[in-house]
């Protein structure tokens, strides 16, 4: 489902925009508005505050959602096995408080991916793996006490790709890890802007696997940019290399 952009005016506060009865096809994402706008099939934002951070955090100047009550969420529903979850965060004049980022089977029992006590200060890009059976995503803010939570560019992308298992981003570079790899293969980081656009992926480095973790660097890093890690070995070697049962790290 590409990115809905649909301004509706007068609704209140505390109102969920919802997206009943409906699933997030994947690649999932979304940048804004948030606060006045209709919300993707599969998508709920739930008591957002008015109006949205301006210009936004992730590079495409449409806003970033406001989280300032506690109960407040963002979820996305889908039907595919997912990969990762990826977005920016922020706190402002955040304190005593907790803010949780979540996933869940059924929509009912949820795991924590993250909890922020308090968030970042500056808005800062964070990538998750999710598990290869999770439905449901939500950025929930638990327990308010003082400020806001502002959030960008969600996406959820689809199991194509091996799980960035840790991100590390400063000074204009970049690192993503992955685990498990393996020798005589080829693995290439790739990023995108736009996950919806059919030539989204562009590939930015790529090294052999080591046999454990590999670590895959982005020596430009620039917002707003999503990643995955994929498999490039050559036909000729792959034909040369025993195929391992499937990985726990693979969906």
């Amino acid at each position: 489902m590409g990115m809905r952009r649909i301004i509706l005016g007068g609704f209140a506060a505390a109102l969920a925009h919802a997206a009943l009865a409906q699933t997030a096809a994947l690649p999932a994402s979304y940048t804004g508005p948030w606060r006045d706008a209709l919300p993707p099939d599969g998508w709920t934002f739930s008591g957002l505050g008015a109006p949205d951070y301006l210009p936004g955090f992730d590079g495409f100047g449409d806003g970033a959602a406001k989280l300032d009550g506690t109960g407040d969420f963002i979820s996305v529903r889908f039907a595919a096995p997912p990969e990762s979850v990826s977005f920016w965060i922020q706190g402002f004049s955040f304190s005593g408080g907790v803010f949780r980022v979540e996933q869940s089977l059924d929509g009912t029992n949820w795991l924590t991916l993250a909890s922020y006590e308090p968030p970042p200060t500056n808005a800062t890009f964070q990538t998750f793996g999710l598990l290869p059976h999770a439905r449901h995503v939500r950025f929930l803010y638990v327990a308010r006490v003082t400020g806001n939570v502002g959030l960008d560019g969600i996406a959820v992308a689809p199991n194509d790709s091996f799980v960035i298992g840790r991100f590390a981003q400063s000074e204009g570079i970049a690192r993503v890890w992955v685990l498990p790899t393996e020798t005589n293969r080829q693995y290439a980081l790739q990023y995108a802007t736009n996950m919806q656009a059919s030539n989204a992926w562009t590939q930015i480095f790529s090294t052999d696997g080591t046999g454990g973790e590999l670590e895959l660097i982005d020596f430009n890093f620039a917002y707003p940019r999503f990643y995955r890690v994929v498999d490039v070995t050559p036909p000729a070697r792959k034909s040369a290399v025993r195929r391992p049962g499937k990985s726990p790290w693979r969906f």
